[in-house]
């Protein structure tokens, strides 16, 4: 069933709303938007980061395997970490805060004979008898 309205009215086209307004040289069947990506090339600026990022990657992982192993080397867990703290101090200062900064955080509760008396303990590990 038809309406009044369609037999009065027949139904309008529809404009055509240009595809790329402003650029009508673009609406032509034989010119593609997308760039050919055969001479693409990146500039020798990024080349050279991108080198520089990787090498200090790898400069990174091998100085943390090489760490790792000498920790591993020494006789007990603390030695491990003070070998840690000291070859990583200046390197990974990022990753390890400053000794004193650890200091102001936390106040020790020994005076300097006593912490003397402790460092000597664990590192020797003398005997109380």
């Amino acid at each position: 069933m038809m309406k009044n309205n369609e037999l009065v009215n027949p139904p309008e086209k529809k404009r055509r709303v240009p595809l790329y307004p402003g650029f009508p040289e673009l609406a032509r069947s034989d010119v593609s938007i997308y760039p050919s990506y055969t001479k693409l090339s990146l500039a020798y600026l990024v080349v050279c980061r991108h080198r520089y990022h990787w090498a200090k990657v790898a400069q990174h992982k091998q100085f943390m395997q090489e760490l790792h192993s000498f920790e591993r080397l020494q006789p007990n867990a603390l030695d491990g970490v003070r070998v840690h703290r000291e070859f990583s101090q200046g390197i990974l200062s990022h990753k390890i805060p400053p000794r004193r900064y650890i200091q102001k955080l936390s106040i020790d509760p020994l005076n300097s004979r006593q912490r003397m008396r402790v460092e000597e303990i664990v590192s020797r590990g003398v005997k109380f008898g």
